[in-house]
């Protein structure tokens, strides 16, 4: 079967399975340059908060305001007020704050939790830069692996490569898509105060170790400080030439029944 699939700009995308649909990090607003002037959006906003009544979940990685966005995500609550939200628990600490109400709020768990029938997610740790854990040990960012009819889909969140990130992913093999950022960290961007992650090179030998069968690129086109070309991303991944699919604004994925 297929479900749709559609990218919201950064690292935010739509996933409409039979049964249910999911957002993750959904940034549409333009909240972000209202702190940082020099951050314009680039990538035009597909979709109003207010116009969100469909979400059944909201999947958010971490607490940056391009991935749990203040000005999006108490909005699309109300459009949408059978939606539950998962995060770790700093993004549930805020979305209370925010005036979501608790019975919504689900922490982000590193264990398969059903969200329909056939639908279950794993949280994952996400190092950015590190790994970190409060002292309860629970992840401050994560990445998701949502197993939808036996097919699984990696969600990175913002992330850089590391044994805790690796070894998690090796455990809830196959892992068959990958969305990934590629919007590499290097000493010019930090002096500026952006984080990095993976840069095109590493996610696509991150996906190749993996065996994963496709890749969807993001975190490339929202911000001009922290953007790639299309064109930069395909050179690297046709000079590394992986047994992989690249593509950058697929509709649909296709899920085989392996269950």
């Amino acid at each position: 079967m297929d479900i749709g699939f559609k990218l919201l700009g950064q690292s935010g995308c739509k996933l409409t399975f039979s049964d249910c649909v999911v957002y993750v990090d959904p940034y549409l607003s333009n909240s972000v340059e209202e702190i940082d002037r020099e951050l314009k959006r680039l990538v035009e906003i597909p979709v109003l908060p207010e116009e969100i009544d469909d979400a059944d979940w909201v999947l958010i990685t971490h607490e940056h305001m391009d991935h749990c966005d203040p000005e999006t995500l108490p909005v699309l609550a109300e459009a949408s007020p059978s939606a539950k939200f998962v995060g770790p628990y700093g993004v549930l600490n805020a979305l209370d704050q925010w005036g979501i109400d608790d019975s919504r709020l689900i922490l982000a768990e590193e264990s398969w939790n059903s969200i329909s029938c056939n639908i279950k997610i794993h949280a994952v740790p996400a190092a950015h830069l590190e790994v970190v854990r409060n002292e309860q040990g629970l992840l401050e960012c994560v990445g998701y692996v949502i197993d939808a009819f036996g097919t699984r889909i990696y969600i990175a969140g913002d992330t850089c490569v590391c044994e805790e990130v690796m070894a998690t992913l090796k455990e809830l093999a196959p892992i068959h898509v990958g969305i990934l950022p590629v919007n590499e960290r290097n000493y010019f961007k930090e002096q500026r105060g952006i984080i990095g992650n993976m840069s095109p090179r590493e996610a696509f030998m991150l996906a190749s170790a993996l065996d994963i069968d496709l890749v969807i690129p993001v975190h490339w086109d929202m911000f001009a400080e922290n953007s790639l070309s299309p064109e930069e991303i395909s050179l690297v991944y046709s000079s590394i030439a992986p047994r992989f699919k690249l593509l950058f604004h697929p509709e649909r994925l296709r899920i085989c029944s392996c269950a």
